[in-house]
């Protein structure tokens, strides 16, 4: 078949032509990949597969295997996660913080603020039994010496610290204004009156039962007459226990044939279930 003109401009697939390097193998112009590190390769092993067959079981490699991380922590769960993994840390830190806390329920009471007293004392009371629950809960699944160890020496601790600041009396002061107006006064009157009418006056103490130093002192002088002075409660570093006051009195009494006496008697009393009831008599002091 003759050719026509339109074949000649027809493209044409030819093989490339190789042209040698000017100097030595084409392996010297091309880079050669070399590993930084050895690569560990996982060597086969045979064994039996299921079915009986005879195939190559792959081991991983050796080594410690990284535990899977901990999902992140919002800001304000932190301190309770750190309060659940260290609670007896927490229980700790509320009894150092006993005696301030005292203080600052102190300075309250006599800033005019007593209305609080009550209520943050009994907070900060609900906060140590949960949070020493929370540290006996939790040693107990890990060491019952712990538990047990921890809970006696918080225990002692709370009432070292609270002991001096509660019950040693650092003398007579003023009641708080939420002591209110009966103060027991008419109570320790009645012992007065009972004395100068030469009766003991049993109903007027707190087990029904005068006490015999009291009885002693009374029936070695006669009551004259006697008059109130002044009324209040007693000092110490915690707040002021309003269930708890003194009463004052100036008496005038006799003794055998001595000229009459004047002396000081001061009346202790304590609020109860029954009332307002005498708990003990100072004097008659010189």
């Amino acid at each position: 078949m003759p050719r026509s003109p339109e074949d000649d401009d027809a493209p044409r697939w030819e093989l490339p032509v190789w042209e040698e390097p000017p100097s030595g193998g084409p392996s010297e112009n091309v880079p050669r990949w070399e590993p930084d590190r050895e690569v560990r390769r996982v060597a086969p092993r045979r064994g039996a597969v299921p079915g009986g067959r005879v195939g190559v079981r792959l081991e991983p490699p050796s080594g410690p295997s990284r535990a899977a991380p901990a999902p992140p922590v919002s800001l304000p769960a932190r301190p309770f996660v750190a309060w659940a993994a260290h609670p007896w840390i927490v229980v700790w830190a509320l009894v150092v913080l006993t005696p301030g806390a005292a203080l600052a329920l102190r300075a309250l009471d006599e800033s005019g603020f007593d209305a609080l007293v009550r209520p943050l004392t009994w907070a900060f009371a609900g906060l140590f039994v949960v949070a020493l629950a929370l540290a006996m809960v939790t040693s107990a699944r890990r060491s019952m010496t712990r538990l047990a160890f921890n809970t006696i020496a918080v225990l002692a601790a709370g009432a070292v610290l609270l002991w001096p600041m509660t019950k040693i009396t650092l003398g007579r002061g003023m009641c708080p204004p939420r002591a209110g107006t009966d103060l027991g006064a008419p109570v320790a009157a009645a012992a007065l009156a009972a004395w100068q009418g030469g009766a003991a006056g049993h109903e007027a103490w707190s087990n029904g039962q005068v006490d015999p130093a009291w009885r002693e002192r009374s029936d070695a002088a006669r009551l004259l007459e006697y008059q109130f002075v002044e009324t209040g409660c007693w000092e110490r570093v915690a707040p002021i226990d309003a269930s708890r006051t003194w009463h004052a009195f100036r008496v005038t009494l006799r003794t055998g044939e001595q000229a009459a006496l004047s002396k000081s008697v001061v009346v202790h009393t304590a609020v109860g279930q029954a009332g307002w009831k005498i708990t003990g008599i100072e004097g008659p002091l010189p």
